[in-house]
């Protein structure tokens, strides 16, 4: 038959071991509430969180404004729901010298989308009123290019 045994265990030894496996199961435990847990679906006032729903397919898009007998290229770089910069690509000097008020319109506008103003609610200046709403109509049929279709 078996004999019995007795096993002393010091109180030393059960600290040693006991209290660095109990951690390792609280943190265990602890993690998988955290990641097996729903999420958060609600805000502070407890409104349901709803998913932005994209706006602009992300890129760069261009169009041509025809301005007289010039061509300018107008360059407008979106992300899914905000517009980043329109820009005038390739000027050339002699049609930069024409329309001299074309780059700051531009740059303007671009800084007014960038700042997240939408379209529709641009400043347009007194002093290049007629520019810049031939920039904003390029820029709308620019952003025909980007939208998504739902």
């Amino acid at each position: 038959m078996a004999k019995t045994r007795i096993i002393v265990l010091k109180l030393k030894k059960l600290l040693r071991i006991g209290i660095p496996v109990a951690l390792v199961l609280v943190l265990f435990v602890l993690l998988l509430v955290f990641f097996v847990s729903p999420k958060n679906n609600h805000t502070d006032n407890g409104e349901p969180i709803t998913p932005t729903v994209a706006t602009y397919r992300a890129g760069v898009y261009n169009s041509v404004i025809e301005l007289g007998d010039s061509l300018l290229n107008l360059e407008v770089v979106v992300d899914t729901d905000h517009i980043n910069s329109v820009r005038l690509v390739n000027l050339d000097e002699a049609t930069s010298a024409m329309y001299p008020l074309m780059e700051p319109a531009a740059a303007d506008i671009s800084a007014q989308l960038a700042a997240g103003t939408a379209l529709s609610d641009v400043t347009l200046s007194e002093s290049s009123k007629y520019t810049q709403t031939l920039l904003l109509e390029g820029v709308r049929s620019t952003l025909e290019k980007a939208m998504v279709e739902e």
